[in-house]
């Protein structure tokens, strides 16, 4: 059963001018250690906003605002075939446990500037 859906579009602008005005302390307090790690590269802050934009619609998804969450608490992965996945801590993980969310299910992209995701809430039971 479908708890929730959430959606979020970034400019990828938005990030580089976040990164720019508080370089490490925004990506420390945004995104773990692994993510932060996997973001380099060509296409790292495309990559960073895509994760960001993810993190947002998850927040959405488990019905919760950003002011409830700590973004860190929300990490995007990719699984083995290289489809995001997002795995829960702290807050974030009580909260899908009390809505009964069992599964997050993540699709992200990026192009000419924007980056959006689309993030499902599910309960198996």
């Amino acid at each position: 059963m479908v708890v929730g859906v959430g959606v979020d579009v970034v400019e990828v602008e938005r990030v580089e001018r976040a990164l720019r005005r508080w370089g490490e302390a925004f990506l420390a307090r945004v995104y773990t250690p692994s993510e932060r790690k996997r973001a380099g590269g060509r296409a790292g802050v495309a990559r960073l906003a895509a994760r960001f934009a993810a993190k947002e619609a998850v927040m959405k998804a488990l019905g919760v605002g950003w002011g409830r969450l700590r973004f860190s608490d929300i990490e995007i992965v990719s699984d083995g075939n290289g489809r995001p996945v997002a795995r829960l801590h702290g807050g974030a993980a009580q909260v899908a446990r009390a809505a009964g969310v069992d599964e997050v299910y993540l699709s992200l992209s990026h192009a000419r500037g924007y980056a959006a995701a689309v993030a499902v809430a599910e309960a198996r039971r």
